[in-house]
């Protein structure tokens, strides 16, 4: 059985990758399994698509702008998640209770949320933006996060900022964008796996079996270098915040 994927986990980059080897894995058993053939021509398209509106981005300084406030957009989202997680640790009266209502809060939108591509990550914050806003400001402050949250605020208004200033700039050219080309080449990839999927119910092979466990296993190492890689930053960001609030060392003794 082919295994689901969440395609909306891939940085562009890591889902051009992604795909590109799942069509190199399928091609080679396409001679044995007939029915991809038109899927794959169709996902082959999509790709050369999606690559093409990758470099001509890569090439557009707005974008290095965009992704810069992304990061930003992330940290303030992880330091508002770091200090519910801390506020339901704490003793005092209330805090507790409070941080357990946003934590709640949180896994509605999504834990790990800053995960999720630009659009799905924009706005999916916007709900909890506002909600957090309209809905829970006494908890926000009972637990000392509603600097957090205005931060929070600040850096996704400079985020739809900066990628409507990316957007504008793609306006004026005729090409087709990374925003584009995106979904078209992860519904393409989607519908191709589905076949793969039905053929082994339809037509088993040990093609098909084998192809699947190649496409699973791939499914499995691509997600989990994405996870790892995020994983990896985090920890690189707390290491460096850690060192900034050390305490000066202790004077030599006399």
């Amino acid at each position: 059985m082919m295994q689901s994927t969440n395609f909306s986990l891939f940085p562009s980059e890591e889902l051009y990758s992604f795909t590109k080897k799942s069509l190199i894995l399928i091609d080679e058993k396409k001679s044995t399994i007939p029915a991809v053939v038109p899927f794959l021509s169709n996902a082959q398209t999509r790709l050369e698509d999606f690559k093409s509106a990758l470099d001509r981005e890569a090439k557009n300084p707005l974008v290095k702008i965009r992704s810069f406030k992304a990061i930003n957009q992330i940290d303030a989202f992880k330091a508002f998640r770091k200090q519910v997680e801390s506020g339901a640790t704490r003793k005092k009266e209330g805090v507790p209770q409070a941080a357990n209502v946003l934590i709640e809060l949180i896994r509605k939108y999504g834990w790990a949320l800053h995960q999720l591509g630009q659009k799905a990550r924009y706005t999916q914050l916007e709900g909890l933006i506002t909600e957090l806003k309209t809905k829970y400001s006494a908890e926000v402050a009972l637990i000392g996060a509603t600097e957090l949250v205005d931060e929070l605020e600040q850096a996704q208004a400079e985020f739809l900022e900066a990628d409507t200033n990316v957007v504008r700039s793609e306006n004026n050219s005729s090409d087709p964008t990374v925003s584009d080309t995106r979904q078209p080449l992860i519904e393409t990839t989607r519908q191709l796996f589905q076949i793969i999927s039905l053929q082994e119910v339809a037509a088993p092979s040990a093609s098909v079996t084998a192809l699947i466990a190649s496409l699973n296993e791939l499914i499995t190492t691509s997600l989990a270098t994405v996870k790892a890689s995020d994983t990896r930053t985090e920890n690189a960001k707390k290491a460096t915040d850690d060192k900034q609030v050390l305490p000066p060392p202790p004077p030599a003794a006399n």
